[in-house]
């Protein structure tokens, strides 16, 4: 019997479809936004399964001695601190560390801006065991945070617009118990462009740990503060439901049902530009990558984004 000869080219799309739809694959060389120095290097990536745009978000976090190793934690808190997209919102919530409540993303880092406590939903809500005003001693609680926990929850928010990390005040460390009332940190206002999700009990940020390819990550058994990096590896978040019922296709222990997004290696922020450099009148041309160096010509550029200056006129452009 004779053999239909297959066209090889026909099998990469085919494979190259499936792997788009189904997994991603983390090109080093394609990251754009990196905290940290050093020659090892890992990845983080976000994927927030809002209904909004399709897409995982990835960033890359650089050190340099792994004598000092560096854990998930200390990554997403450097690329929150230092990307001006990226929002952490965190809880000390015992022995084992912090706790990640939410993520937000913003191109222009104003996720700040649009985060309310919910305080009134939040004593009616049955799921939460902490008590705001007589201390469960039987869960270690050991103080109360009373009324004043609106204040203490908008102070925490205010400070966050600087650090673009939110550190929950009523943690462990001041409580004995945490609070884990985090489905009622509520984005407010219609703004698609600002991405968020906090939850616990209606939906948990999901945390999985691997290699470059998603289809070697693997749910994650410790949190983010326990994870120890190593060189070359990849930390993604993705946010998961778990007030809908449980069907074939979901997860009943991770309740992961949404395939991973294509990655997005390309949103904008202008961390390391000088902002005096952009108020400046520049007789010549001038191109920088976006951590402030600067490029003779893109003749030869790796991909990347670029800011060129002309005078007044500044614009940015994208190589891949």
């Amino acid at each position: 019997m004779k053999l239909k000869k297959i066209n090889p080219t026909v099998v990469l799309l085919l494979l190259a479809a499936s792997l788009t739809a189904e997994a991603f694959v983390v090109d080093w060389d394609r990251i754009q936004h990196w905290a940290g120095n050093g020659s090892k290097k890992a990845a983080l990536v976000v994927q927030f399964n809002d209904g909004g745009e399709e897409k995982a978000y990835v960033w890359g976090y650089r050190w340099d001695d792994d004598a000092d190793q560096p854990s998930g934690e200390d990554m997403f808190r450097a690329i929150a601190a230092n990307c001006n997209d990226l929002y952490l919102f965190t809880q000390f919530t015992g022995w084992m560390g912090n706790t990640v409540c939410g993520i937000g993303y913003s191109p222009e880092n104003s996720v700040a801006n649009h985060i309310e406590f919910d305080f009134a939903s939040a004593i009616e809500d049955p799921c939460i065991s902490f008590n705001w005003f007589s201390a469960n001693e039987m869960l270690g609680q050991t103080s109360t945070p009373g009324w004043d926990t609106p204040e203490l929850c908008e102070e925490a928010i205010e400070e966050s617009k600087a650090t673009h990390i939110l550190e929950h005040p009523i943690d462990a460390r001041n409580y004995g118990y945490a609070c884990y009332d985090y489905d009622h940190w509520l984005k407010s206002g219609g703004d698609s462009s600002i991405r968020w999700h906090a939850g616990w009990y209606k939906g948990y940020w999901s945390y999985w740990v691997g290699g470059v390819d998603s289809e070697s990550l693997s749910y994650s058994g410790l949190g983010y503060s326990s994870r120890k990096l190593s060189d070359g590896v990849v930390d993604a978040w993705k946010y998961t439901y778990l007030d809908g019922p449980v069907g074939d296709d979901i997860d009943g222990i991770t309740g992961a049902t949404t395939p991973w997004h294509e990655l997005d290696y390309n949103h904008f922020n202008t961390t390391g530009i000088n902002s005096q450099i952009l108020d400046e009148t520049i007789r010549s041309p001038k191109i920088y990558r976006i951590d402030g160096t600067i490029v003779n010509n893109l003749a030869n550029a790796t991909p990347g984004i670029y800011i060129i200056i002309d005078g007044k006129n500044t614009r940015k452009i994208i190589i891949h």
